[in-house]
């Protein structure tokens, strides 16, 4: 499920173990990212300039690292083929692709939030208070939301600057109705739906220049945009 917080709970699990002896991220959503990514270990080590070095090198540590594969959720890549083969260290992997767990000695399962969660959350990134009049509208929409953490989190960043509660939910299905008019014949689930109405409500307040930036930005993988280029 994208926008569940797979990524938050990922990088929240590295932060706080001090177990391993190196920690590395690797993007796994196209092959040429994963082989930039492999290759950057095997540079930063200085064991090599190939993602082959870096696999050898992981063989040879005969201690407890973990390598990340971020984003893999691309069924037509073989992500094995991209593991070190050896019986030490950690490979947590990041996706939506259900075939993965395969791979797996053990597997979690990330959905929505619990409603009461949800509102805490929306109540939070909005900077709206706790009373009951608030929770009762934040139940409202975070119900429409699906209780989804990216749609809330964007739809509460948006609520902080209107500073309004009560006109976000006319707004948002409103614009939801306008988005699933247009909806192509290969459709999305309601969740994807959900997380591009709150994106289409914020991005139809941007300004002239700020919304042409930002569909340039749109053409570029969304690592290490080099400012220059501007």
């Amino acid at each position: 499920l994208g926008g569940a917080g797979k990524t938050q709970i990922s990088l929240k699990f590295i932060q706080e173990s001090s177990q391993f002896s190196g920690i590395f991220m690797v993007d796994a959503s196209t092959t040429d990212t994963l082989d930039a990514g492999l290759k950057n270990i095997a540079v930063t080590k200085n064991a090599g300039n190939s993602p082959q070095d870096a696999l050898r090198w992981l063989d040879n540590q005969h201690d407890e690292w973990l390598i990340f594969f971020d984003n893999a959720n691309n069924p037509k890549i073989n992500l094995n083929s991209y593991f070190p083969q050896c019986s030490h260290g950690n490979i947590p992997i990041r996706s939506r692709n259900p075939g993965l767990c395969i791979h797996a000695g053990s597997h979690s399962l990330v959905s929505d939030m619990e409603e009461t969660d949800s509102i805490e959350l929306l109540l939070a990134s909005a900077a709206q208070e706790t009373t009951l009049r608030n929770m009762e509208t934040a139940a409202k929409i975070v119900k429409a939301l699906w209780y989804l953490p990216l749609a809330i989190v964007q739809a509460g960043a948006f609520i902080a600057k209107s500073g309004s509660l009560n006109s976000y939910l006319a707004l948002y299905k409103q614009n939801r109705a306008q988005l699933l008019s247009e909806k192509p014949v290969q459709s999305h689930d309601d969740y994807e739906w959900t997380v591009y109405t709150t994106l289409q409500i914020s991005f139809d307040q941007l300004s002239l220049p700020a919304a042409i930036l930002l569909r340039l930005c749109s053409f570029l993988h969304h690592e290490r945009i080099a400012e220059d280029i501007f």
